[in-house]
């Protein structure tokens, strides 16, 4: 099977129930092509079992891949205290875009925001997802452990190659609440709402790598489909985050301000249509930040754990910095990386750059925006482009 093996992710002849099911949808009983006809010895066309592998399996590597993807965005709020009744900025800078930062919200600050992204995925390794190939290879007819490409056996040979064409998009809606309990102690949920649209269209042909493949393998009137397409959309409630974040180092000379995070992200997600993977994870990250001036370089670190696969424990890491151009105006950049040692094959660090801007127009309110690229877009399965709105308020 080709390297795209590990991702279409669309549906069938007709609508599939669930979305995660719109793969093995596609063909759900595997290609079959048309028997034998005489007089020909009676031949059933033994690409079945394979076909049925291949689907499973990128089946699977799609409910995965998106998964991840659904929850990669957060938002940061500014700090404040409270001085004569009024709240006053602690920072000069609006705070990060992605990341987070030591320096907590304040005892009795409450922070709501409200993003909005929007994915549509491109590629999966590599490759246009509208340009998605997989070969199906036949089985071992004549039981000799090989597939001939010679003799009367020679039909062994021939591979069914379907051709897909993939359409996957997502936009998210995420409410962030984060309440100070303590001027170094914060806790906050992060609640979901996404929206997912899948479309496919498949075309399986013979490749014919035999003389005798003409009379053995046809798609006909007893055959599957040779032609398939189908798809499907779905909203609901993705999975949901709940997090602590304890300040325990704070303006303490050269030292960066330093905190632990905590998060549990539960399996609220219907992981069936593809909102959620269905698993808990937790998520302990260590966070520095420190303000030079304008400029406040930040570092987040922490390994996630999953009730899940083993295969998708992860390492997260953001590295960036946000900058001051003006007291209402705030730029960040950051690299952010997700590393799966448990994960063989394409697909098990994932890089991207995100770059956008912070404004406060007015009291404790912000808008910002910012756009995530890959940097090693061959990896997995990506966007050519994610961007995200935000809009946040200090109560």
């Amino acid at each position: 099977m080709t390297v795209a093996l590990c991702l279409f992710g669309v549906p069938v002849e007709g609508e599939a129930r669930d979305l995660r099911d719109t793969i093995t949808s596609l063909w759900p009983d595997g290609i079959r092509l048309q028997p034998t006809a005489p007089p020909f010895p009676s031949h059933e066309p033994h690409f079945r079992a394979s076909s049925l592998q291949g689907l499973d399996s990128l089946n699977t590597s799609l409910a995965s891949s998106l998964g991840f993807l659904s929850l990669n965005s957060s938002a940061s709020s500014f700090t404040f205290d409270i001085e004569r009744g009024v709240p006053v900025r602690t920072t000069d800078s609006l705070g990060p875009l992605l990341a987070e930062r030591a320096p907590t919200l304040g005892r009795g600050k409450f922070d709501l925001a409200l993003t909005y992204t929007r994915i549509e995925f491109s590629r999966f390794q590599g490759r246009p997802l509208d340009k998605l190939t997989v070969d199906f290879q036949h089985e071992d007819s004549n039981g000799n452990g090989i597939r001939d490409t010679t003799g009367p056996f020679s039909f062994e040979s021939d591979v069914v190659r379907a051709n897909i064409k993939l359409s996957i998009k997502e936009d998210i809606w995420a409410l962030f609440g984060t309440y100070g309990i303590t001027r170094n102690w914060d806790v906050g949920i992060v609640v979901p709402i996404i929206h997912i649209q899948l479309r496919a269209v498949g075309d399986a042909t013979v490749v014919r790598n035999s003389p005798v493949s003409q009379f053995v393998h046809n798609f006909g009137p007893d055959s599957s489909p040779s032609h398939v397409s189908g798809g499907g959309d779905k909203t609901g409630i993705g999975d949901i985050l709940l997090r602590t974040k304890y300040n325990f180092l704070r303006n303490q000379g050269a030292w960066p301000d330093l905190a632990v995070l905590g998060q549990v992200k539960l399996p609220s997600g219907d992981p069936d249509n593809l909102l959620g993977t269905g698993h808990t994870n937790f998520l302990p990250m260590l966070v520095a930040s420190k303000t030079y001036g304008f400029l406040t370089p930040h570092v987040n670190a922490g390994y996630e754990l999953t009730t899940g696969p083993r295969e998708d424990d992860n390492l997260r890491y953001i590295v960036g910095f946000d900058t001051r151009l003006h007291p209402r105006l705030t730029v960040a950049t950051d690299l952010l990386g997700r590393w799966e040692p448990n994960r063989n094959g394409n697909g098990s660090h994932i890089l991207d750059l995100a770059f956008g801007l912070k404004w406060n127009p007015v009291g404790s309110f912000l808008v910002g925006g910012y756009a995530q690229i890959p940097l090693n877009r061959n990896e997995g399965l990506r966007a050519n482009v994610i961007w995200s709105l935000a809009a946040e308020y200090i109560f």
